[in-house]
């Protein structure tokens, strides 16, 4: 279930006026799409819940210097982006592989069979340079805009169309290679 844009925005709206209820509303709603996130981003499991706590802790510490009536989904995914790249680098552990794969987006475990069959999708993931694997797990994975992958990646526009583009044509000669 994805969360509404308006209401995520409505809830970060209150929360700026000082309203934790609307925050710890926003947080509940957002906290899966989140840990998966960080999972698609090659972190493990415990450092993909690590990161989403740091992510709402920052997001929380923050919260009173919102700018009422933005996008506040796509503003979460921007400090866990950041999140995310400081623990990657941190950890300098980027194995997309190790990753358990039973919080799919219907909620139910993965087979072993569809394990074995993604493994060369998510190694070659891993491959990819940062940039890349962040643009295309933003707009293939977790189906973002443009305008809301580059508001996550604190970049242009056409920063994202061209990271996207050769993230899919890395992905696809790396899936092609024997």
């Amino acid at each position: 279930m994805s969360l509404d844009r308006n209401v995520g925005s409505a809830w970060m709206d209150r929360a700026s006026s000082g309203d934790d209820g609307s925050f710890s509303a926003l947080a509940a709603a957002m906290q899966d799409a989140l840990f998966r996130f960080g999972l698609s981003q090659g972190l493990c499991q415990a450092d993909a819940a690590e990161a989403v706590q740091e992510t709402f802790l920052r997001a929380y510490r923050a919260r009173l210097q919102w700018r009422k009536g933005g996008d506040a989904v796509a503003w979460l995914y921007g400090v866990a982006m950041n999140v995310v790249r400081e623990a990657r680098r941190r950890t300098a552990r980027r194995l997309i592989a190790d990753v358990d794969l039973v919080c799919l987006p219907d909620g139910k475990a993965d087979s072993p069979d569809r394990r074995l069959s993604l493994e060369p999708l998510l190694n070659a993931l891993d491959a990819l340079p940062p940039r890349q694997r962040e643009a295309v797990a933003c707009r293939y994975i977790r189906q973002m805009s443009v305008r809301e992958t580059a508001e996550a990646m604190g970049c242009a526009e056409g920063t994202v169309k061209a990271a996207a583009h050769a993230g899919l044509e890395n992905l696809r000669k790396l899936l092609r290679e024997p």
